[in-house]
């Protein structure tokens, strides 16, 4: 899959459906004073409707980079490639986007974004890119930045 461009939305368009509205309230709901909603508020139970859509990037603050410990399963499904393991610079150097430095700004901003994106492949596609930041710990409790990175296909 190769993408053709990416456009930064202010909110979700009006018709991207309840599935896609549902989980960026959910999100939207666990966000506390102004902070990044806790994985503990959106565990594993609370996402199960949007297992294959979400994808999760861990931010390694020691890299300045990201490591994809999920690669959702309709993303590699719609685009051939599984980057579980590596780095969303790699995404960026495959397709020509600009995954890495908006992550790194939804880290730095602790705010979502939604993009639209365009692909094209046997025929024009546009897709919803949600980023949504949250907080987790490591085994060892230190504090843990994530991003889940949701695609939803929205026109053909």
């Amino acid at each position: 899959m190769a993408y053709a461009r990416e456009i930064r939305l202010d909110e979700l368009p009006e018709d991207a459906g309840g599935h896609i509205s549902q989980l960026f309230g959910l999100w939207q709901g666990a966000c506390r004073n102004g902070d990044i909603p806790d994985r503990c508020d959106l565990n594993a139970d609370i996402l199960a409707p949007w297992r294959d859509d979400i994808g999760i990037y861990e931010y390694q603050p020691e890299r300045n980079d990201f490591v994809i410990r999920i690669d959702a399963p309709n993303m590699i499904a719609a685009s051939g490639e599984n980057y579980q393991g590596s780095t969303p610079r790699q995404i960026d150097l495959d397709f020509g986007t600009a995954v890495y430095p908006t992550l790194c700004e939804v880290v730095r901003t602790g705010q979502a974004q939604i993009h639209m994106i365009g692909v094209e492949r046997k025929q024009w596609e546009n897709w919803l890119r949600l980023m949504l930041p949250v907080r987790t710990r490591c085994r060892k409790g230190a504090p843990v930045i994530q991003v889940l990175v949701v695609h939803f296909l929205y026109k053909v």
